[in-house]
């Protein structure tokens, strides 16, 4: 992985703070003039991702209402502004992106939502930021509504597995000004989308949040799960059950008679991660305030609502899960309305323990939340840093950039997927390693998703912490596709890229 041989902005981080973490540091880093500070972010509830906008190796950044990009040694410079109106313009409450590539032409695009008032009236701005190819962006609309289309947050994700993404738009009926069912849009081979109206979530208002696609029961399709949080009040959550492989046909059936179905939630985020490394899908719901978060241990196919230390009462927003000290399972950061309730869950052998609050480091107490967050490795090391978007309202808010300064001499995998039959962003892929770690040989799994945290998504790079283990036993990569690919005793500490059907590489 090569870093840019140029800057355009020089950032020199003025303040560094540290926290150790089980012989791991996070640095914030800041300075008065990094675009990742100084750019206008207003709004109070907003998303971000790490993404390579322009094809170089490395990791750029987006925010809501910003591209920038990563010019290497902790350097960053303006791209482009998405949506952002003038300084001083009306408040924008919040802002979702995704990302993903919806044109197959070997660049990712960004799916833009935000929301402002201003004198009573609500305005709505959806659109796509098609990519040039260069990291330069043009505006383009979803269809004909436009400007119209109000929605909380939208996701991309490919529901028929045609290798064409679809966008998925949670509209919070309710809540400011916003009044409409959710939309849905299926993507076409041409690049136009065909509205689909007849969804369950497209024609009944409820106060859906944040569209969720991840393939949960692991039979090849996407299913969707949409957090609604009512904002206080317990209530339904909306999780669906993909059809495609059960009748051919991609459709959506409600999921009912399950512990996490018929439990009332205030949903934020929803994640379905192997907690346990038991090689089966742990669930974990962040609630904001009308119910506690809650945790689901699969218990032979079955989740069952557990108690544990992630299960608490909070105004909590985004559950974001990332293999921090790469000891091969992974750790949790939770973020929050409340600043003070946001922490570090540390991995300890499947129980998940709070070590720290890193966002504390950086930011104060008053009036803030931390709601986006992303999870990736922007600096190319070989372990995973973060940054957080947060609101102040009526202000710009907190942000910051996390590096991960990880002392252990443990060992990992970074992989890229590019499909070929599949999505070109490989959007629903599910990654399969095992790796022999402190003796034991143990089976890890991630799925590649454009919609993982609170109005935002991780990374769309695949990493595995590999602990002790001196090579990969086994990578299988379960393209959408159904095309799979096997490699067996596969170099550790490496970037590679995995091309659909074909080698990989280095």
């Amino acid at each position: 992985m090569r870093l840019k041989n140029y800057l355009i902005v020089k950032v020199g981080f003025l303040l560094l703070y540290s926290l150790g973490v089980s012989g791991q540091t996070f640095t914030p880093l800041s300075s008065p003039t990094s675009p990742i500070n100084t750019v206008d972010l207003r709004g109070f509830y907003r998303g971000c991702a790490w993404v390579d906008i322009d094809n170089d190796g490395d990791l750029d950044l987006s925010l809501k209402g910003w591209a920038l990009r990563n010019e290497g040694q902790d350097s960053f410079s303006i791209v482009q502004s998405f949506g952002n109106g003038p300084a001083g313009g009306p408040p924008e409450i919040m802002g979702g992106i995704s990302w993903a590539d919806y044109g197959n032409d070997g660049d990712l695009d960004c799916l833009y939502s935000t929301t402002s008032i201003s004198g009573g009236k609500t305005a709505s701005r959806t659109f796509i930021y098609e990519n040039d190819g260069s990291g330069h962006f043009a505006e383009k609309w979803i269809a004909a509504k436009g400007d119209s289309l109000g929605t909380w947050s939208a996701s991309w994700g490919d529901y028929n597995n045609d290798g064409f993404v679809d966008i998925t738009c949670a509209v919070a009926n309710g809540f400011v000004g916003l009044k409409t069912p959710g939309f849905f849009y299926k993507g076409n081979a041409d690049g136009s989308f065909s509205e689909i109206s007849t969804f369950e979530f497209t024609q009944n208002l409820a106060p859906y949040t944040v569209a969720y696609w991840t393939d949960y029961d692991r039979d090849g399709d996407s299913d969707l799960f949409i957090a609604s949080g009512p904002g206080g009040q317990p209530g339904p959550d909306f999780h669906y059950r993909n059809l495609l492989k059960e009748t051919g046909k991609a459709d959506l059936e409600r999921i009912t008679n399950t512990p996490f179905a018929d439990d009332p939630h205030d949903g934020q985020c929803y994640n379905f991660v192997d907690v346990d490394l038991d090689e089966d899908l742990d669930l974990y719901v962040t609630n904001y305030g009308g119910a506690p978060n809650r945790f689901y241990e699969n218990q032979a196919g079955r989740l069952v609502s557990m108690k544990n230390d992630l299960v608490f009462d909070g105004r909590m927003l985004g559950n974001c899960w990332g293999d921090f000290d790469n000891d091969g399972d992974q750790d949790l950061l939770l973020t929050a309305d409340n600043i003070q309730q946001c922490g570090y869950f540390e991995n300890q052998k499947g129980t998940l323990v709070k070590v720290s609050n890193p966002f504390l480091l950086r930011f104060d107490t008053t009036g803030q939340n931390v709601s986006g967050l992303s999870i990736g490795d922007y600096d190319n090391d070989g372990d995973l840093d973060f940054f957080t978007n947060g609101g102040e309202r009526g202000q710009n808010g907190p942000r910051g950039l996390f590096k991960n300064e990880l002392a252990n001499d443990h060992h990992w995998v970074n992989i890229h997927c590019t499909g070929t039959a599949s999505n070109k962003a490989a959007l629903g892929t599910v990654i399969y390693l095992t790796a022999t770690i402190n003796g034991i040989k143990i089976k890890q799994q991630r799925e590649i998703t454009a919609q993982n945290t609170f109005m935002g998504h991780n990374s769309l790079r695949v990493h595995f912490g590999l602990g002790d283990a001196t090579f990969i036993d086994e990578l299988s990569i379960h393209w959408p596709s159904g095309q799979v690919d096997k490699y067996s005793k596969v170099a550790v500490d490496q970037f590679y890229t995995a091309l659909e059907g074909k080698d990989l590489k280095k």
